[in-house]
């Protein structure tokens, strides 16, 4: 092999020199187009923030006008020569409004937790059916506000699933609440517990609106986005309800569904795990463990 010359040392000695400058401009080229993506990306989350807040406000002060308003017609009911059933309905409408309100209020407060990352799970077997019951209570008044009705569907066979009791309800709520919302008045929303295909313990909640199409399907499973049907800014979206609700249930392990057809409504699934295969895992593993010990024992 021939010795390199003085020439061809220079000419190396360039390239590498130019080698080097272009890694370095590499370098700080993509450093300055991540640290433009990323503040980008906290811009948009800035603005997004303050629509849901500026939404936010709006649903925040329907409902306690209402309660104020109806509360002061009932404390001067004699001014206004109230009925007992005209007492009794405005009654019904400050109940309403404060269910309403209290809805928002843990929203907010929910919203807020998942994005400190404070959210704790604590496992434990979960009785679907009890759990549908006590979130079809709940949602009662709000569903008649709104004229809707729930429709449950019971099971006889039981059904135990392994999670967060208190997170995994808050995200039924949220799927109940979101269905009723987007239901016309003397519509129907048809809940479910039973076994998925798969084994799992699953809760399927399906409203007979008008449906969503798939670009606003993907901007409701972001959090902070909110719907308008229009510039009547009746606020008819589903919010944040489907995003908070797939989080909830995806933190536990759970799987998150969902699928909506214009003018055919929308079908939310959610599942986990069935408590008896972990605790069946759970056991097995444990035997393991003891047989480890004992045969070290012995040796």
């Amino acid at each position: 092999m021939p010795a390199l010359t003085g020439k061809n040392q220079s000419s190396a000695s360039r390239l590498a020199e130019y080698g080097a400058r272009m890694g370095e401009l590499l370098i700080r080229r993509r450093a300055e187009l991540e640290a433009r993506a990323a503040r980008i990306e906290a811009e948009l989350a800035i603005k997004a923030r303050s629509e849901f807040l500026a939404n936010m406000n709006h649903e925040l002060r329907t409902p306690l006008n209402a309660i104020i308003g109806f509360a002061t017609m009932l404390r001067d009911g004699e001014d206004y020569s109230l009925s007992a059933e005209q007492q009794r309905t405005y009654a019904e409408y400050i109940l309403q409004s404060a269910d309403l309100l209290l809805g928002h209020i843990n929203t907010l407060l929910e919203v807020a937790a998942l994005e400190s990352g404070r959210v704790e799970i604590n496992e434990e077997p979960i009785d679907f059916a009890s759990l549908l019951e006590d979130a079809v209570k709940r949602a009662q008044v709000r569903a008649e506000a709104a004229g809707v009705a729930l429709k449950l569907q019971r099971e006889t066979d039981e059904i135990c699933g392994w999670g967060d009791p208190e997170r995994f309800a808050q995200a039924l709520d949220h799927l109940i609440q979101t269905a009723v919302k987007l239901s016309h008045e003397g519509g129907a929303v048809h809940l479910r517990a039973c076994l998925n295909t798969q084994g799992w313990a699953e809760i399927a909640v399906r409203d007979e609106g008008d449906g969503l199409t798939k670009d606003e399907l993907a901007e409701a499973l972001e959090a902070f986005k909110e719907l308008h049907r229009g510039l009547d800014r009746s606020f008819l979206g589903p919010g944040v309800g489907y995003a908070v609700a797939k989080t909830f249930v995806e933190m536990q392990g759970g799987r998150f569904f969902i699928e909506s057809r214009e003018g055919q409504g929308t079908l939310a699934r959610i599942s986990l795990p069935q408590a008896e295969a972990l605790y069946g895992e759970t056991h097995h593993e444990d035997d393991a463990e003891d047989i480890a010990e004992r045969d070290h024992d012995a040796a």
